[in-house]
């Protein structure tokens, strides 16, 4: 029987309850509690990239959720465990675009908006109270207290004369109704022709009041607003979500989700005060966290079992998510993996980098026997990967007044001393730690065997995940839909050849880069920073002299950036095709704090890249103008242009600029 993709993208927007919980993966009760604060008195805004579980995140505490996990309880039994009650409602469940206004009469839309999105939200509150009242046969609920109380705040006394919130409820849809007849009649007339029941505010916020008069058992019970995907709302329409947040007074706070990009203002309606971190709000990103969160690994395997439960039996995903993939094996060095991908370990392709920047060297006077001696004691009989590293060892070791021949008996001394670990510490040791997947990417690349360097392993994935669990579903579902094309069922029979994650990952980074993303504006532009950005990296890391870092990072002083710049790099940012350190780098001349940003790793198989970061590389001013600012571009090849003649030819260069080899 013909099975789903476990690993399809489906948006947690899409999820029925059940499936919210069922899915769920707990990160720990502390974790969670820390992003959420369900009693906390004061809201937060929740921001994140695509992917990260923020929508996920609001559900799961919403009350239908919640109501399902303890299906034996009564609702008012269910709210004394839980402690809130929380409403969900998603920022494209109002189609806010409707209340955008093509006249002048901008306050006027905007306060019709946020009579709209108080009724939508009090309904999911009424559905919530309904429920506790249905179930809690003995409670003791006192509906005409509850109306009466709403009745102070809310301009239509008509519901003085209803007698059940069910009642209550009904007028509520009555009212959303009536507002939406008259914004599909303004289309026609230009008119819009409505009376608002109450004023903004003035519901959803006093609403607290009447629930504690309607159970006295619910008095302390905090009421949560959880609003998602708040990017979707114009700068007008957070300014009402803004005013409700500042004067919420206790009697409700809010969770509101977005993007990394998603708040346009924290003014409030009628361009009023400014709501302030730390006094109306709280900001917590939840990508850095889920990036630093040590249990990650452990996160993912059990996020991924919980998926492929779905469609597999239990026998069937009862192993490890890493026994469903064939990994790289690094052992004796990478000969095994280097065999098994068919690369040709003696083929002289591998000595053309040194020889040619031997050859071409302007402070060593070599004949072409000499250059063969040093490449050969460099080389002969040792693996591959070794080869490669000794010839990056030689050129970092070589200076001006050092004889070449007798370092590369010494390199090669070491190299065989470090084979047979006799020598398993100190300074080549050390690179071969350093640089060893570098070599290995290098190798991969020259071999004529190959059209990508391999990625390949679970670990690899949830490292190149960055703590972002759709980042991950998107390599395993490329995985499984290139197994089920080969009809090789991973799960059941075996481990998922290299060659088929490679071409996974692959396809997962060109979704990111060409499908995940705006088209036009910033965005196209951000993408063409990130095309320079990572052409700079690949440079550097299929060089001859790799530079000292992994080439993964970058860091540059902020004052460098012109205005234009520091927008391109905003939206590279926000739409997660680059990370931002917190920390900075410490420049180590002028000892400023200098920006770090790094490439997203599920980008790296676009250009061979490296998925770990040690360390960054240091830009110049001009380097970075040419890389962020559109009007700079064209100086981007030529600085490049001399970079890469200088990794490549490290006995060309001066002894100044050998001192700082990774710096620019």
């Amino acid at each position: 029987m013909a099975r789903n993709n476990p690993f399809a993208l489906v948006r947690a927007a899409d999820y029925t309850d059940v499936q919210i919980n069922s899915l769920w993966v707990e990160l720990g009760e502390a974790v969670i509690n820390a992003v959420i604060e369900p009693t906390s008195n004061i809201s937060k805004y929740i921001l994140g990239g695509r992917g990260s579980g923020k929508t996920h995140l609001l559900r799961y505490h919403s009350y239908p959720a919640v109501r399902l996990r303890h299906p034996n309880l009564t609702g008012l039994s269910v709210l004394a465990e839980q402690g809130y009650l929380a409403v969900f409602l998603r920022a494209t469940a109002l189609d806010a675009a409707r209340f955008e206004s093509t006249s002048n009469a901008h306050s006027k839309w905007q306060q019709l908006f946020g009579v709209y999105l108080e009724l939508k939200l009090v309904e999911g509150l009424l559905d919530a109270l309904c429920d506790i009242k249905r179930t809690t046969v003995d409670g003791d609920f006192n509906d005409r207290a509850f109306l009466f109380e709403l009745s102070n705040s809310v301009l239509d006394q008509s519901i003085l004369e209803m007698n059940s919130i069910e009642e209550f409820k009904k007028w509520l849809v009555v009212e959303k109704r009536k507002i939406d007849d008259a914004i599909n009649n303004s289309a026609f007339t230009g008119e819009l022709d409505v009376r608002v029941p109450f004023s903004v505010g003035s519901l959803c916020l006093p609403v607290k009041r009447a629930i504690a008069s309607w159970n006295s058992a619910l008095q302390n019970v905090p009421i949560l607003y959880l609003i998602d995907e708040i990017e979707n709302f114009s700068l007008l329409q957070q300014q009402v979500v803004n005013s409700l947040i500042r004067y919420g007074e206790g009697m409700a706070t809010f969770r509101v989700t977005g993007r990394l990009y998603g708040i346009k203002t924290l003014t409030t309606v009628g361009g009023g005060e400014e709501n302030r971190e730390g006094a109306e709000f709280k900001t917590l990103n939840l990508d850095s966290i889920l990036k630093s969160y040590p249990n990650y690994g452990v996160f993912a395997k059990k996020f991924v079992m919980k998926r492929l439960g779905m469609e597999y039996t239990v026998p069937s995903v009862s192993r490890e998510p890493s026994s469903f993939f064939q990994a790289i094996a690094s052992e004796n060095f990478f000969a095994g993996a280097l065999a098994a991908l068919g690369v040709d370990s003696t083929s002289t392709v591998f000595y053309r980098p040194i020889q040619d920047a031997l050859r071409n060297s302007k402070k060593i006077t070599l004949t072409a026997d000499e250059i063969n001696k040093i490449v050969t004691t460099l080389s002969l009989s040792l693996p591959l990967a070794i080869q490669k590293l000794n010839f990056l060892v030689f050129c970092k070791k070589y200076s001006e007044n050092i004889d070449p021949l007798a370092l590369a008996e010494d390199v090669r001394l070491i190299a065989v001393d470090f084979i047979s670990g006799k020598s398993n510490k100190g300074y080549y040791s050390n690179a071969y730690s350093h640089y060893k997947a570098d070599i290995f990417a290098q190798i991969c690349r020259e071999s004529n065997k190959l059209e990508n360097v391999p990625y390949a392993g679970f670990d690899t994935f949830v490292q190149m995940s960055s703590g972002n669990p759709r980042n991950l579903l998107i390599i395993l579902s490329r995985a499984y839909e290139i197994a089920s094309f080969k009809e090789v069922d991973f799960i059941n029979d075996g481990p998922l050849p290299v060659s088929f994650q490679t071409m996974a990952v692959a396809e997962a980074a060109r979704f990111m880069f060409d499908r995940d993303t705006n088209y036009g504006g910033l965005a196209d532009q951000a993408k063409v920073a990130v095309e320079r950005l990572a052409t700079l990296l690949r440079t550097a890391r299929y060089s001859l002299n790799i530079p000292e870092v992994s080439p993964l990072a970058v860091s540059f002083s902020d004052e460098w950036l012109s205005q234009s710049a520091r927008s391109v790099l905003a939206s590279a940012l926000n739409y997660s095709l680059l990370f931002e350190g917190k920390k900075g780098r410490p420049d180590r001349n002028s000892h400023r704090l200098n920006r770090m940003v790094q490439l997203n790793p599920l980008l790296s198989p676009r250009w061979g890249l490296p998925i770990g970061k040690r360390g960054d590389l240091s830009l110049s001013a001009e380097l970075t103008m040419a890389i962020f600012d559109p009007e700079y571009s064209k100086e981007f090849d030529v600085l490049l242009k001399s970079l890469r003649h200088k990794w490549n030819n490290p006995f060309s260069a001066s002894t100044s600029d050998m001192e700082q080899a990774s710096l620019f």
